[in-house]
């Protein structure tokens, strides 16, 4: 299995087109404040989006894009003023654009749609303001989402609740108590802003807002997995994060490399070596997973298992080199003939952007024993809206010597 590189996802984009409504008011002293009164907001969302309860499996072609479909139920537009250094804002109003109210809550586009949106604010000449956008997956049932699992993000991140009047820009978006790594797993969000100062009581140029997804994507498909092996479950490093920007941060350059900013650290738990916080994924085998490879006799000892495992997470900071040597492990619990679990093998994940076959078969690295020339290939960051790509169903990643 050759592995191309990360994928990129898109996301829906708002475009705000103009104002319906200028007016004045006045101040102390008599000084007029000129002011904005209303603006009309086209919304669009692009059927290259992939805003699923549940992660589809991706099974095209590599590249820099996913052709998807877009299942956004509710957008929620923000209005934050700026303070002077425009480093944090305040929230001074929050709008539900009626998304599914316009398109029917059992109509809701999975293509582009586009829809137009007035909303009564006053905005004064001259002072700053960002408009932010958030999108979410509130399906509450398989009557508005045929793929609904019972989990969303409304619920899992509090969204749009969890930011009131008052709340400020820099305030991140949070696991809602109660909530487990597996929510985490099913929700996903877009954000995106635009910059508005108002030049005039006739100044229409306040530009396009681009959501994009605010979570990463991970998707992992292996067959040719013995008979012998119980479960597999995909490990972080660490406990994964609970808290996430609620605006993405620019990575900070330096002489030999980029520097991610956009995460924050916030393990599951409050302990980074939290061990439910760690599972990204736990897949337990049935006789429904069993298969005979097409290389097989096609007798009962050939049969193998295949999965095909998906989940989003919070962004993550690089993992330490000097503690660490991966990012992502895959561990193949296998079970004694009594039933009892025996033992387990873990095998390091590399980047999914690398071409090589995603899996490494050798015993796991002590840390501390030595120089690791090939480290780089497993240690990177977790960035939101990209989806990391372990296989696909029709080149699903071979596991056969993974017991080996």
């Amino acid at each position: 299995m050759k592995m191309k590189q990360f994928i990129h996802a898109v996301s829906c984009a708002l475009t705000v087109c103009g104002f319906l409504l200028l007016g004045a008011s006045c101040s102390k002293e008599n000084e007029p404040i000129q002011t904005v009164e209303g603006v009309t907001v086209t919304i669009a969302a692009q059927s290259d989006l992939q805003t699923r309860t549940s992660l589809p499996v991706y099974d095209g072609d590599y590249g820099n894009n996913i052709r998807g479909v877009q299942h956004v139920t509710d957008v929620y537009l923000y209005i934050y003023e700026m303070d002077e250094a425009g480093t944090d804002g305040e929230c001074k109003a929050r709008f539900n654009v009626g998304w599914r109210e316009y398109f029917g809550a059992n109509n809701l586009p999975d293509k582009t749609a586009v829809m137009r949106y007035t909303f009564a604010y006053t905005f004064t000449v001259g002072k700053t303001y960002r408009l932010v956008a958030v999108g979410v997956d509130g399906a509450t049932g398989q009557d508005n989402m045929p793929d609904y699992d019972g989990m969303n993000s409304k619920e899992t991140y509090g969204l749009p609740e969890s930011i009131q009047t008052g709340s400020k820009l820099i305030d991140p978006i949070t696991l809602q108590e109660g909530k487990t790594p597996t929510d985490m797993a099913h929700s996903e969000f877009f954000t995106g802003y635009v910059d508005f100062k108002p030049a005039s009581e006739s100044d229409k140029n306040i530009g396009e807002i681009n959501l994009w997804r605010r979570v990463a994507g991970l998707q992992v498909c292996l067959n040719l997995i013995p008979k012998e092996v119980e479960r597999v479950r995909i490990l972080l490093y660490n406990s994964q994060n609970t808290q996430v920007k609620l605006l993405p941060s620019a990575p900070q350059e330096s002489e030999t490399d980029k520097i991610i900013t956009d995460f924050i650290t916030s393990p599951y738990g409050n302990d980074s070596f939290n061990e439910e916080g760690r599972v990204l994924m736990d897949k337990t085998f049935t006789e429904d997973d069993l298969y005979l490879p097409g290389s097989s006799t096609g007798v009962v000892s050939d049969y193998a298992y295949k999965c095909s495992l998906t989940a989003f997470m919070l962004p993550v900071n690089i993992s330490d080199r000097e503690l660490y040597d991966y990012t992502l492990v895959a561990e193949f619990v296998t079970t004694s003939m009594t039933g009892i679990v025996g033992s387990s093998k873990k095998v390091r994940l590399i980047k999914p952007w690398q071409n090589s076959d995603g899996l490494d078969f050798e015993d796991e690295t002590d840390i501390g024993t030595g120089i690791i020339d090939d480290l780089d290939k497993y240690l990177f960051p977790i960035e939101a809206n990209h989806f990391y790509c372990l296989g696909t169903p029709s080149h699903p990643i071979g596991c056969s010597g993974v017991l080996e």
